[in-house]
């Protein structure tokens, strides 16, 4: 099984308020677990901004 990222529309949307906030928050989501995924730990992503 290829590994893969789950989002959770129910979450999302109750901590955002306007539909560009969920596509905002979606791309941030992403990038973090494919970041996770080639080694880079939460410190570093919070250095880049993506925490």
């Amino acid at each position: 099984m290829p590994d893969r990222i789950t989002l959770y529309q129910e979450t999302i949307c109750q901590v955002c308020s306007t539909e560009a906030e969920v596509v905002a928050q979606v791309r941030k989501t992403v990038i973090h677990e494919v970041a996770h995924h080639f080694g880079i730990s939460d410190p570093r992503l919070k250095e880049l901004g993506w925490v």
